[in-house]
Order: structure tokens, then C-alpha cells, then sequence
């Protein structure tokens, strides 16, 4: 086959990226802001600014991060006083499961009648359960459902109390374990006087200084530029009210913060109480918090390092106190250090003044006589967008710590809003997923209903209307709901996944059922948007699903339908180079990719793994001044050939869910195909079975007026009846072997001769025919092994397919099957190629012997293409004559490629220790361990009933 040719040393265009420092200080100055018209790198600008630009040079460009019209302006605008607002919640599994899931004590969560709201000042879905989100913790995943928990109005008052609250969340929010919120201040000379003077000395290298990485600081308020328009505020259950104490408690604390009014630098005898899970003062300690009101508590040891962000749950207060002895098994740990204290039994206090350094400057002011309390490190949950989270081997209890009450400041949240805020950039992340899908569902509904080529005015003039919302409720896939792939290989289940979806209750499993029934109904236009998140989703964000098999699928279809355009356009004595080129125009990763661009798409294709500290921005902010050249919070980074991949891979899911009329339509619409689907239905010779009639026929589109004459066949076959009961006679015996009958005899002539050959005068050669069934052999082999091997990674399917389809598989068959006889050519090195071919069977009978010979044989200088050539014209002469019947070329490639295609399916499907061993056996049996929440799988393995070897996996 031709390929058309490439350069090995393309240009290269890159495009420079300045990276984000790793520490950004407090900043003194803002940056000066980018200029209003820095946007995105678009081609047209490419193009006028760079003479040498083509597609190809362009490794990766940045585009917007997408909005969600329905969640942004201006559909959405601030709630007003007197207006309805509407109110979105998100449910989670019992408090009890989530502190396993967190690795947190029980304890750890109180007053959980306080969570975390969004006020919408429009509905964003018809449905009151918008959308079901995976959320993946510590030990295993959660699935959140958010809804529609209330519509209501807000007076002027109660308006201006969530607002200046949503400002504080806001911050809390994208620096949630920022020091500051502790009380941290770099000039603090109780705290933090030993960090300070380090800072202050010259020999200490400026990375190891202390400083503050606020991510707040460079953001602005402004609703209209933000990619989600709302206001976030805290709700009281289970009436789901705005919770004013809790908020009233917040602004306090906020305001202590801006005053600089710190109660532990005045040792303020009033106990300071909780309100609903907010501390209300600014820099406490933990003694000045009732002692009945720790546990739940988050706090900051200040013996940690400051390069240390983590906050610890309290779960447990101790019996011990600070002046109780620390055991034999902590006080070892000092070593020699102990024995300053001679005789005296070594404290608590003491091992943590002599352990930690930073401890001697306030080891004065510990009271001796306040008890301990036991805590745990409670999460920022950075990760719990990646499917491969929360698969820990190791599920065994983690031992808190002890620390001491009077060494602690305390977080203004409690442990259970803490993770309630902590959790907000992972769910306005996938809840805008699941309505981009939605949003891209309703714009491939309206422009398919009539299939017509796109156009950009039509798209340009979408608005989001209440009629335009999502109708459905969105399931975004997960680990329990899919086949997982990471890196090819089948990723381990985790037994918390399952625990936490058989304590779903009966209401929410019902409602998921029916959501799920219904992305199963089949439609003609557009697959159902829970379909959609699959194909617009590239492997690098580590999703639960990801667009790499159905860009297998699609890009064979793919390659099928713009082969039959090809073929149908262009006269019967163009060669293959010259169709190749054609083909090659349609479906290479540039086109698609500027087709993605047209469209508009990329805002539909999720690239990379979401980190909230890279690129979270909370509601109603944007970036005052971007802190580097396409900030992450602003733009996305893709590949042409991800674009590229992204439309093969709806091309694959229309095809898969939608059928055969949707996904044509769909290449009709990217104007890949001239016609839509009606066309050929409306075509006298239409048949369900061969629909591809229309294309196959030397009049094809004599009837359209495109501007330019699309075929007007070049050659008029004027064959006697003499010839053609030659013909027949010729090849009667190669019918009998293919198990098809032509009706049209000239067809198989021109398929078995070569372009050497003197006849190709009058009918013409295989290379156009070859063309032709190459890509329908494509086809139907992928086809075949998607649908056999479900569970079989991409790069395994496209590994199978080669195997099936490689030159040197296909020769052998023409060969073994005797095709090769018939073959017409004039070249005397074929006849060499066929003799060593059938030298090869006669030593060996084994299939794969013979191919692995073959192989040799090839790189030793043995020519099979023309073989394989061969093979693949016969296919398309099938094809044209069948009038496009795939029933009949399937039935043709199973006959004579079944014993290949059934050997790599089980190759797909067999464990790989099975190939050597292939009586091998397994038997797994479980026992309970003594250890809590442990359990031990003896595995046997053995062969022929003989035991192997045993195996414990716990």
C-alpha cells in the first residue's frame, strides 16, 4: 500500500511555557496584568504570524479552560435580594464511612448537621438529582449525589451575610491548610521565634526560608469572567436553611484575622466555644477551647516543621497529662538526651522540648496540669479526582498520635466542615464534567436532528435557556460502574468500594437504576450524555474511563466510510497513491484536530489529572494577574493529536450506542462525507443489509451539483460475452474456494491482476480494489475484536489486529488456500516469493511455525506484499459486487483468517502464565485473620492435578 511520504525531521514549532515558581512568597506588589487581548494560541493567528506554520509543526497549543453555560455568565448572574435562589447540595455515605474511607477516628466527625451549599440564581438542571460524582479518599471511593435541596429568597440582610461569608469560604477553600489560618505570623515571637531568627541569618539558602504560599492573593472577585457563578455557603440539616450562626461565627473569626486580634498572645482566661463546627476566634490555643468540645477539632502541633502543612483531627482526649511520664518505648527515642534529667521521670513536656527544638521558646507558658489528646492527620484530599486513589495494599488502623493541648493552635473549621470544604474543588470539578457532557449532548442533538455539514454561525448562536438544560441525570463513570485501565493493565478492585456501595440506601440505588435505564435507550441522533464523558476524556487524567478504545473503534469506522468516499469519487484508473493522498486529507490527526478546533470541542476534552492547587479557582473568581504566561487556572494544555483522538473516539461512541445512521451523519456533519444518511436510504438500491450501494457504483454523484464533477468514470468496460465466459471459467474454481459467486466476473479479474500484468489494459489492476478492501478488512476486524474482547486494553486490540492483518498473515493464506495460481502478473520475482512460500508448508503443518518462518524469510529480502495485495482486492471485489454487503465480507475473512482471529482472541483473553502451561489450574480459597479488617487468600496453583505451589495474599 502507498503511504504518502514524511519528513523524519519535521520543523519543530514550540511554544515556550514559564513554569510556576515551586514557593510563592506574600506578595508585596501585584504583577502587572496581561494584556486584554492575550488569549488563547489559535491557528488563524498561527498562520498570519508564521510563514513556515502547518498543523503538523504544532506539538500542544493552550485553550481556555471550559465553562459550563448553565453554571456560568450569562446565564447565571449573582443572586439579588428578593429573587429566588436556588439551592445545590451533595449527599454522602453515613459520617461513620467516611471517617474509615478518611482514615480518621469515628470521633473525628461531630455536629455533622452543617454542610456546604451552592446558591445558584437559576436552576442548572431540569432534573432535582443533577448528577452522581465519584469522590476517591484515602481508603476507597465515595459516590456524592447532588441535588436540588431548596428554592428560596434572601433578604437584603441575609444576603449580605452570605456574601461577605462566601468571600472567607472562598479563601478557606483554596488555601485550606495555609498557616495563617492558625495564627502563623512570620514576625510571631512566642511561636515561632526560632524560625524566624533562622530566616533572618545569612547563610540560610532563600528555598529554605519560611514563607507563605497564599494562592488566594493573585484572585479577584468578578462573577462575570469566573467559570462558576454562585455563592458558596454553609447549610443546616435537615431543613437545608442557611446556616446564619454558623456563618455569623465565620465572619467573626475572619474579622479577628484582619484586626490581627490573637487571644493566645493575651492568654485570655474566657473559654472560647464552637458554634456549629466554626471556632470563632482567630489564633487559640487548644486549652482555651472547653475541654468538652475537642474532639472534632482541627489543630496545627506547633512542633511540626513549616514546611509540614498537615493539620491533625482530634479524636480522643487523653487520660495523660503533660507532666505524665512518657513510656520506656518513647523515651528510647532520645537516646543518650534523656539522661539529663538524671533520676527524674522524663514528661511529656519534656520529650517534646528536648525532640523538638522549636518547642524550648514556649515550654514556659505549657500548662503541665491539661490532659493530652490523641489526633490523627486529616487529608487536604488533593488527589481524590484519580481513579488510582485510595487503593492503599496496607488497610490496617493507623496509630494516632499524642499530642500536647497547650502546643496546639487551633483551625477555625471543624474536622467534618473541614472535609466538607476540602472536598468542594473535586466537586464543582466533576459536577461540571457531567454537565459539559450534558451541555455537549444538547448542541449534538440540535445540529444532528437535520444532518447538514456544521456551521459556526449556528453554533455561535446557541444560548442556554431553562428549555436547554439537562433533561437527564448525569452518572459520572467509576470504579464500581466500568472496566478500570491503568496503563493498559486492569486496575485492582478495592473491597472499601464495595462496602461503601452495598450501604447505599434503597432510594439512591433506585434512582441511580433509573438513570442508568436510561443512557441505555438507544438513540438515532446522539448517544446519551452519560456516554459522552467516556470519548471526551484522554488517558492522562487518570479517569475510571478514558478514550482509548473507542478511538480504536472509531478510527477504523472512520477510515472505512472516508475510503468508500474516495473510492466513489474519483475514476476507476486512479491508482492507490493517488486515493491514498485523498484519504489521507480526510482523516489525518490535522484535519480532525482543526475540526475539534472549529467546533469549539476542546472545551469538551478533559487532558489532565485536576490538582486544586494548580488549577482550582473558586466561584465567582478569576485571575486578577496571571502569575505565568497561560496560567493553569485559565488554560489548558492539548495536543493536536488529542483533539485528533477525541473525535475518533465520539466517532466511536456514536457508532457504538447511537448505530450505524448516527455515526454516519456525524461524519456528515464534520464533512467528511458529502451526503447524509437519508441519501443513501433514499437510493433505489438501498438494502439494510448492503447500504453502501450508493457508493459503490460508477454513477455515483452524477445527480449533485457540488461545483466540481466528482466521478465520471474514465474508463467504459466494453467486454465481450466471449471474454466473460472465459472469465468465468478461469476463475470457477477460485468462486468455489472463495464460497462466492461474482456477478460481475470482471471485478474478480481485475482483483487477481497485477499492475505487471498486460491485461490491466482492460480491466484495469487490484490497487484500486486493494484500497478498498484494506480498510473494510480494517473495519471488520476491529469491529470483530471490540466487541469479543471487552475487557481487553486498547494497545492489546491494536497489537491483535496487526497480527491479523500483517502481510505476511495474509500472503500465507493466499498461499496455503492455493488463491495464488489466479494472480495475473508479469513480475518473475513473485513467482520466487510463492515457491519459498510453499516450501515453508511443506515443513511444518503448524500455523504459527509457518508465520514465524515466513518472517524470516521477509527479513532475509522475501517480498509478500503482492500476496497480501492480493488478498485484500479480492475483499473489496467482494465488497463492490455484494453491493457492500458486510454480512458476505465478513463471512469471507472468517473463512479463510478464523483460525488467526480465534487464536489472538484467546491469547486476549487467557491469563498469561496459561500460554506455557496451558492445563494450569487455580484454586482460591479465603480464611478470616486474627487481624481486624484483614483477610488471607491461600491461592493453589496446579497442573494436571498436581499441586504447584501455594500462595498466601493478604
Amino acid at each position: 500500500m502507498w503511504i504518502p511520504p514524511v519528513s523524519d525531521n519535521p520543523t519543530p514549532f514550540n511554544i515556550e511555557r514559564e513554569l510556576l515558581p515551586t514557593v510563592i512568597s506574600e506578595p508585596s506588589s501585584k504583577t502587572s496584568s496581561l494584556s486584554s487581548t492575550t488569549g488563547t494560541l489559535d491557528r488563524d493567528s498561527l498562520k498570519e504570524n508564521c510563514p513556515q506554520y502547518t498543523p503538523q509543526n504544532v506539538r500542544y497549543q493552550h485553550y481556555p479552560v471550559p465553562k459550563v453555560r448553565c453554571l456560568s455568565f450569562p446565564y447565571q448572574t449573582l443572586p439579588s435580594c428578593g429573587s429566588a435562589v436556588y439551592l445545590y447540595t451533595w449527599s454522602l455515605p453515613r459520617s461513620d464511612i467516611m471517617t474509615q474511607l478518611c482514615s480518621l477516628a469515628a470521633a473525628c466527625f461531630q455536629d455533622t448537621s452543617t454542610t456546604v451549599g451552592l446558591l445558584f440564581s437559576k436552576p442548572i438542571s431540569k432534573k432535582g438529582y443533577v448528577c452522581r460524582i465519584p469522590l476517591y479518599l484515602t481508603r476507597g471511593m465515595a459516590r456524592s449525589r447532588v441535588r436540588l435541596t431548596g428554592k428560596f429568597t434572601l433578604s437584603e440582610k441575609e444576603l449580605k451575610c452570605v456574601e461577605s461569608a462566601h468571600h472567607v469560604i472562598a479563601e478557606l477553600i483554596t488555601n485550606i491548610a495555609h498557616m495563617s489560618h492558625v495564627g502563623y505570623k512570620p514576625s510571631d515571637p512566642l511561636l515561632r521565634a526560632h524560625f524566624d531568627r533562622q530566616n533572618a541569618s545569612t547563610n540560610i539558602p532563600e528555598s529554605l526560608r519560611v514563607v507563605l504560599f497564599d494562592r488566594f492573593g493573585d484572585l479577584s472577585f468578578n462573577p462575570e469572567k469566573a467559570n462558576i457563578l454562585s455563592l458558596v455557603t454553609l447549610i443546616r440539616l435537615p431543613d437545608y436553611t442557611v446556616d446564619y450562626e454558623a456563618l455569623g461565627a465565620l465572619l467573626e473569626w475572619s474579622l479577628c484575622r484582619d484586626k490581627g486580634i490573637s487571644t493566645a498572645d493575651d492568654n485570655f482566661p474566657t473559654h472560647v466555644k464552637p458554634v456549629h463546627g466554626i471556632v470563632p476566634k482567630w489564633r487559640i490555643r487548644l486549652s482555651q477551647i472547653p475541654q468538652d468540645n475537642w474532639v472534632g477539632l482541627v489543630v496545627k502541633p506547633n512542633h511540626l516543621p513549616d514546611s509540614d502543612p498537615g493539620m491533625f483531627s482530634i479524636s480522643k482526649v487523653s487520660s495523660e497529662t503533660a507532666s505524665s511520664p512518657v513510656p520506656e518505648t518513647l523515651a528510647s527515642k532520645l537516646g543518650d538526651i534523656q539522661n539529663v534529667k538524671g533520676a527524674s521521670p522524663l514528661t511529656y513536656s519534656d520529650y517534646y522540648r528536648i525532640k523538638y527544638q522549636q518547642m524550648k521558646t514556649i515550654s514556659f507558658t505549657i500548662d503541665p496540669s491539661l490532659p493530652l489528646f490523641e489526633c490523627l492527620r486529616i487529608t487536604r484530599h488533593q488527589n481524590s479526582t484519580q481513579v488510582n486513589a485510595g487503593l492503599r495494599k496496607n488497610k490496617a488502623s493507623i496509630k494516632p498520635s499524642l499530642f500536647l493541648s497547650d502546643a496546639c493552635l487551633v483551625h477555625p473549621l471543624s474536622s467534618w466542615i473541614w472535609f466538607q470544604v476540602s472536598l468542594v474543588p473535586t466537586i464543582l470539578y466533576q459536577m461540571s464534567r457531567a454537565l459539559l457532557a450534558s451541555q455537549l449532548f444538547t448542541e449534538l442533538n440540535y445540529e444532528l436532528k437535520s444532518p447538514q455539514p456544521f456551521s459556526q454561525i449556528r453554533i455561535n448562536s446557541l444560548t442556554i435557556s431553562n428549555d436547554s438544560l439537562s433533561h437527564t441525570t448525569i452518572l459520572v463513570p467509576d470504579r464500581l460502574s466500568v472496566p478500570v485501565f491503568l496503563n493498559g493493565e486492569p486496575m485492582e478492585q478495592n473491597i472499601f468500594d464495595f462496602e461503601v456501595d452495598r450501604a447505599t440506601s434503597e432510594i439512591d440505588k433506585e434512582l441511580d437504576n433509573k438513570a442508568h435505564s436510561e443512557s441505555l435507550e438507544k438513540s438515532t441522533i446522539c448517544p446519551h450524555p452519560n456516554n459522552l464523558i467516556e470519548p471526551t476524556t484522554l488517558l492522562g487524567a487518570r479517569d475510571a474511563v478514558d478514550l482509548e478504545r473507542l478511538e480504536f473503534y472509531g478510527d477504523s469506522f472512520l477510515h472505512f466510510i472516508a475510503t468508500l468516499c474516495v473510492y466513489g469519487t474519483n475514476p476507476q484508473d486512479a491508482d492507490e497513491g493517488c486515493l491514498s493522498s485523498k484519504r489521507g486529507s480526510l482523516v489525518s490527526n490535522a484535519h480532525l484536530c482543526d475540526i475539534a478546533c472549529d467546533l469549539k470541542w476542546y472545551e469538551y476534552c478533559t487532558g489532565q489529572t485536576f490538582s486544586p492547587p494548580e488549577h482550582f479557582l473558586p466561584p465567582c473568581y478569576s485571575v486578577a494577574s496571571e502569575a505565568c504566561k497561560y496560567d493553569p487556572r485559565l488554560y489548558t494544555r492539548l495536543t493536536d493529536k488529542s483533539l485528533a483522538d477525541m473525535v475518533e473516539a465520539l466517532i466511536g461512541c456514536f457508532l457504538l450506542r447511537s448505530g450505524l445512521s448516527a455515526a454516519f451523519n456525524l461524519l456528515h456533519y464534520f464533512q467528511i462525507c458529502p451526503v447524509s444518511w437519508s441519501t443513501l436510504k433514499n437510493d433505489k438500491h438501498y438494502k439494510v443489509e448492503a447500504p453502501w450501494h450508493f457508493f459503490l457504483q460508477p454513477k455515483l454523484y452524477s445527480e449533485l451539483n457540488c461545483g466540481n464533477a466528482l466521478n465520471a468514470s474514465c474508463r467504459s468496460l466494453h467486454i465481450s460475452k466471449e471474454i466473460i465466459l472465459e472469465l468465468n471459467q478461469r476463475f470457477f474454481q477460485l468462486q468455489e474456494k472463495l464460497g462466492y459467486y461474482f456477478k460481475g466476473i470482471e471485478l474478480l479479474a481485475e482483483a487477481m491482476t497485477h499492475q505487471s500484468s498486460i491485461n490491466k489494459q482492460y480491466w484495469g489492476n487490484y490497487q484500486r480494489l486493494e484500497f478498498l478492501g484494506d480498510s473494510i478488512l480494517g473495519h471488520i476486524i476491529s469491529n470483530y475484536l471490540f466487541q469479543k474482547c471487552p475487557n481487553s486494553s486498547p494497545g492489546a486490540l491494536t497489537t491483535a489486529r496487526s497480527t491479523v492483518v500483517s502481510n505476511i498473515n495474509l500472503a500465507n493464506v493466499v498461499v496455503e488456500h492455493d488463491i495464488y495460481p489466479f494472480i495475473d502478473f508479469g513480475n518473475c520475482s513473485l513467482k520466487a516469493c510463492i515457491d519459498d512460500i510453499k516450501s515453508i508448508h511443506r515443513q511444518t503443518d503448524s500455523h504459527f511455525e509457518r508465520i514465524e518462518l515466513i518472517t524470516k524469510k521477509v527479513s532475509s529480502g522475501l517480498n509478500v506484499k503482492v500476496l497480501a495485495d492480493v488478498f485484500e482486492s479480492i475483499l473489496g471485489a467482494i465488497f463492490v459486487d455484494s453491493n457492500g454487503n458486510h454480512q458476505v465480507a465478513s463471512s469471507i475473512i472468517h473463512r479463510f483468517l478464523g483460525k488467526t482471529m480465534n487464536s489472538v482472541i484467546t491469547n486476549l483473553l487467557v491469563q498469561p502464565v496459561s500460554l506455557p502451561y496451558p492445563d494450569i489450574r487455580y484454586n482460591n480459597s479465603t480464611a478470616m485473620s486474627p487481624k481486624l479488617h484483614e483477610d488471607i487468600h491461600d491461592s493453589v496453583t496446579s497442573i494436571n492435578g498436581k499441586r504447584l505451589c501455594v500462595t498466601e495474599n493478604t
